[in-house]
């Protein structure tokens, strides 16, 4: 039989290990939200530590609930568990039953955080944040309940532990405020300016090695000639080069994320090239010299419980890097089409290292396109493409929006169908307010305004000039991202865009 004091240990036990596993979960999850480690953290690995301590939090709760009802000292009933204000036990006479109560709403709380986690793909995003932002006030709220009706209040351990949690629940709260930065940083901030300075950090870079991983396909490394490290990156990033010719061109990294000494990058010569891929295949020597801006990011990987990869053709190349930074067990498979496996880079070696995960379509050894219908089956996880737009377009019409994450090589044609009219702008930053007309470019507008904003490709596919935008509607004509996600952010690419409302107000 177990002895009468057992329940209470256990109690006073299970209590402070799930404050300690609550706490430690919002840091970790703060973590995750700003990425204020990267490029050295791994999305993946801090969501599933954030889900699993999360998980055990609750455990321990229920632990420490079953063990107050066990005890016969405390003598909890499952009213007095279940329904604030229900339980008579007090330690703080002057408070009556608000501290019992507390600990009741703070367990509802705690369900409903991690209840509406595990439907985060179904519920409205602006549902859950909000729902989920409560887990910040959980944490603080909760050592009220310790502190108001624990017994080892006095004990010099128990102080010492109330301490260091509240303690690290304020540090996280500030890293919170002090980092509000979301997943797709803007391009201004990777760079290090502010949106209305016209810095493009160019940097000169030798070209140090070229090969022919595939036919008609371009390997360049390039290296900083001063032997200074490079700027680190993150999967997805792109490089802008400047080449001699006048053009800007952006190319997808796909080299070795912890080599700070070089960059590597893969070209196809486009059969109708507008002359950056011609040029590069025809020109571009090893030991030149060339223009170097970036690395910018608007395909970052996010966290999800399983990956699926597409990628078609050169598409591959912000892919690859994905797959290599991902965790040995962290679930993920990779389809690649092409037309013929003498086309496809890095085909041979991709299934070399990852053997059954990889699967390799050569439309001319299978006969037939790819069929999405039947790789999509019964997967539930997030969708990461790169390729020619048909794949794109066929990929939008079967995965749901929250599941697909894709980049583009060429701008989507969305202005044949949209009524120009002329609007306002409003430079916040300035104090400058003009008038953009209808068959005037925004960004030439704010250029002439004092704006200085930069650009580069010039098609609303590179996201090189984004700023936010303070005010007014937006009229999303680029290919960047999704509509949703810029508004969600506040952001818009002016090289393209323009506004649907009277008047727009811009960050600069």
């Amino acid at each position: 039989m177990l002895d009468a004091q057992f329940w209470w240990y256990l109690t006073r036990a299970s209590a402070v290990i799930a404050w300690s596993l609550m706490v430690i979960s919002v840091f970790w999850g703060i973590l995750l939200a700003t990425r204020i480690l990267k490029p050295r953290d791994n999305p993946s690995w801090l969501l599933d530590l954030h889900r699993w301590l999360s998980g055990l939090s609750i455990v321990f709760v229920g632990l420490h609930m079953f063990s107050l009802y066990m005890d016969s000292y405390a003598h909890f009933s499952i009213s007095d568990l279940f329904i604030p204000f229900h339980s008579q036990y007090t330690k703080v006479a002057s408070l009556g039953a608000w501290p019992v109560a507390i600990g009741v709403i703070c367990t509802y709380i705690l369900l409903a955080v991690q209840g509406t986690s595990l439907m985060m793909r179904r519920l409205p995003r602006k549902y859950w944040k909000a729902i989920h932002y409560s887990s910040y006030l959980l944490v603080l709220v909760i050592s009220f309940h310790a502190g108001w009706s624990g017994t080892d209040v006095s004990s010099f351990a128990y102080r010492a532990i109330a301490i260091l949690l509240i303690g690290l629940t304020t540090v996280a709260l500030i890293l919170r405020i002090l980092f509000p930065k979301p997943a797709r940083t803007l391009a201004a901030q990777v760079e290090g300016r502010r949106p209305n300075q016209n810095v493009e950090n160019l940097v000169s870079l030798v070209v140090s090695e070229i090969a022919y991983p595939a036919t008609g396909i371009k390997q360049i490394n390039f290296e900083n000639p001063t032997g200074a490290p490079l700027k680190e990156w993150l999967p997805g990033s792109h490089i802008t080069l400047h080449l001699p010719n006048g053009l800007k061109r952006q190319y997808s990294l796909c080299g070795d994320l912890r080599d700070k000494d070089s960059y590597t990058i893969s070209v196809l010569q486009a059969p109708q090239s507008r002359g950056g891929s011609e040029w590069i295949h025809q020109e571009l020597k090893q030991g030149m010299t060339v223009e170097v801006s970036g690395p910018h990011n608007h395909f970052e990987i996010e966290p999800a419980k399983d990956y699926l990869f597409i990628a078609g053709g050169i598409g591959i190349t912000p892919i690859k890097a994905m797959i290599e930074s991902l965790p040995t067990k962290k679930a993920w498979s990779l389809v690649y089409a092409g037309r013929s496996r003498s086309s496809m880079a890095y085909a041979s070696e991709l299934e070399g290292m990852y053997q059954d995960r990889v699967t390799i379509h050569s439309d001319e050894e299978a006969g037939h396109r790819i069929n999405l219908d039947e790789i999509l089956k019964d997967f539930d996880g997030d969708v990461y493409t790169c390729g020619p737009e048909p794949l794109l377009a066929a990929l939008m019409e079967r995965v749901p929006a929250g599941r697909l994450h894709f980049e583009r090589f060429n701008a989507v044609e969305r202005s044949s169908s949209v009524t120009l009219d002329e609007f306002t702008v409003v430079l916040k930053r300035s104090g400058k307010k003009f008038q953009v007309t209808k068959d005037e470019s925004l960004l030439n507008a704010i250029n002439q305004n004092g704006g200085s904003l930069i650009s580069s490709c010039g098609e609303g596919v590179c996201g090189t000039c984004e700023v936010r935008f303070l005010g007014g509607s937006p009229q999303h004509l680029d290919s960047v991202m999704s509509d949703e996600d810029k508004d969600e952010i506040g952001v818009m690419y002016p090289c393209v865009s323009r506004s649907n409302s009277d008047e727009l107000i811009l960050d600069i």
